[in-house]
């Protein structure tokens, strides 16, 4: 039994510095809209919410930051960011990618394990069918 609390306190210290791993990075990109922010995820939160500005802001958040890889770039039509977790160290953490968008932005996401979060949104969405990646199946039959 004490050999488990042992086990137990140095999951839990390895969970904590983990936790402390998290490195922030923040990206600002003046625009002019119609522009179109494009973003590639994988294994993140992605949150998005938006603010009378001329203005795309974003901050990353990456849990074991060593783990991952992000890029952006911008040019006359848009913004572009792309999110992973590099090979086999990434998997140790996930992400969180918060935007401030101005209105009348053209969002396009290619999101993989991601969630995504539209803070104050007053839109209508119009999602095309998702097809089902392959080598993946519904934990419920009948659930697609």
């Amino acid at each position: 039994m004490r050999r488990l609390g042992r086990i137990w306190n140095a999951l839990r210290l390895l969970n904590s510095a983990r936790e402390l791993a998290v490195e922030t990075r923040r990206c600002v990109w003046n625009v002019s809209p119609p522009v179109t922010l494009f973003l590639q995820a994988e294994h993140c939160d992605v949150v998005l919410s938006w603010r009378d500005q001329a203005r795309i802001r974003a901050t990353l958040e990456l849990q074991a930051g060593f783990g991952w890889q992000w890029t952006s770039d911008q040019d006359d039509a848009g913004v572009y960011m792309v999110v992973r977790r590099k090979p086999l160290i990434g998997g140790l953490g996930r992400g969180r990618v918060a935007f401030t968008l101005p209105p009348g932005i053209h969002i396009s996401l290619e999101l993989e394990d991601c969630q995504l979060i539209c803070r104050d949104l007053r839109a209508s969405l119009e999602l095309p069918p998702f097809q089902q990646p392959l080598g993946k199946v519904a934990e419920n039959p009948g659930e697609q």
